[in-house]
C-alpha cells in the first residue's frame, strides 16, 4: 500500500491529522512497520503571495498574456523543467515542472519563490520590495 495523509506531531509520535489520515492509519495491520517519507507542507499564505506576484508583475508589464505565461517562463529560466523530444517533429520540447501543492514540499516551495523574486528584480529591474508590498 502506499498513500498520503497529513499528520501532526505529538511528542514523539504523529496524530493523523484528517479523516483520510485516519483511516490510512486505521488500514495499517496492528503491529506493522512502515516506511514514511515526511514533508512539511506548502505555506499557502506564501503561494497566494507568490502568484499575487505574478499577476501584479503582468498587469505592470504587459509582457505576459496571464500569470500561467509567466509561470512557466520563469520556470524555465530557473531550469526548473523537463526536456521532452516529440517524436513526430523533432523537436525538443521543455515541460516546466509541476508546481501542484501535493508535489513540491515547503522547502522546495521556499527556493522557488526566493529565486523568483531574485529573477524577476534582476530582469525588470524592479525593487524586491516594491513586488512584494503591491502583492500582499
Amino acid at each position: 500500500m502506499k498513500a498520503k495523509a497529513l499528520f501532526r506531531r505529538a511528542a514523539l509520535s504523529l496524530v493523523p491529522a484528517s479523516r483520510d489520515a485516519r483511516a490510512l492509519l486505521a488500514a495499517i495491520t496492528e503491529g506493522a512497520t512502515v516506511f514514511i517519507e515526511v514533508w512539511t507542507p506548502r505555506n499557502m499564505a506564501q503561494h497566494r503571495k507568490y502568484f499575487a506576484i505574478l499577476n501584479n508583475v503582468v498587469e505592470a508589464t504587459g509582457r505576459w498574456t496571464s500569470s500561467e505565461h509567466l509561470r512557466r517562463d520563469v520556470l524555465i529560466a530557473l531550469h526548473r523543467y523537463d526536456e521532452h523530444v516529440n517524436q513526430f517533429t523533432g523537436e525538443v520540447e521543455r515541460i516546466p515542472h509541476s508546481m501542484a501543492v501535493a508535489s513540491m514540499p515547503r522547502d522546495e516551495f521556499t527556493r522557488l519563490y526566493d529565486d523568483t523574486i531574485r529573477l524577476l528584480t534582476d530582469a525588470l529591474g524592479a525593487d524586491p520590495e516594491m513586488l512584494t508590498q503591491e502583492a500582499a
